[in-house]
């Protein structure tokens, strides 16, 4: 959406960012925190500063820092275009979440997708878990950007006579 909204200059594509940010964000915090809370009885400790781990902090700052830059500009253009250059910028940042369980020494294990060391009784859980929160990702992302465009219509006569048939 970021590369979208800055190259074809589409409103829906900043649109999209300024709605996907929010719920990036709370996916990666929680995350985080159910992370920690298993890695308190595995590893003995609340947090390591392992790289992945690392990587998934810095996501989330990341995430913040796009939700931030969205709130700070007037002009919605301007701040498309802000936190788009700041999402592509972070792009960087996803290899390096996936292959650093490979890249350097942590505590996590290694990719188990060549390997298949998954319990086939787990694989088909997880794969229907995936899709679980790819489809609650894209349903909650798709009610903010309608709630955002009807903020942003807010004055519209449409939206005036949306609300009174409901």
């Amino acid at each position: 959406a970021a590369f979208i909204g800055l190259v074809w200059q589409m409103k829906m594509a900043n649109l999209a960012l300024a709605a996907m940010a929010p719920i990036g964000a709370v996916f990666t915090f929680i995350a985080l925190v159910t992370g920690s809370a298993w890695g308190k009885p595995m590893w003995g400790t609340w947090w390591v500063w392992d790289a992945r781990l690392t990587s998934e902090l810095v996501l989330l700052f990341l995430y913040v820092g796009a939700i931030a830059l969205w709130h700070a500009f007037d002009d919605r253009r301007l701040a498309g275009r802000a936190a788009g250059i700041l999402v592509l910028i972070g792009v960087v940042n996803l290899p390096i979440i996936h292959y650093s369980v490979e890249w350097w020494n942590t505590l996590h294990q290694g990719s188990t997708r060549m390997q298949q060391s998954i319990d086939p009784a787990m694989r088909a859980p997880l794969r229907w878990a995936i899709v679980g929160y790819l489809l609650l990702f894209m349903t909650l992302s798709l009610m903010r950007m309608r709630n955002l465009i009807l903020m942003m219509e807010k004055r519209r006569p449409w939206v005036s006579e949306l609300i009174l048939k409901r």
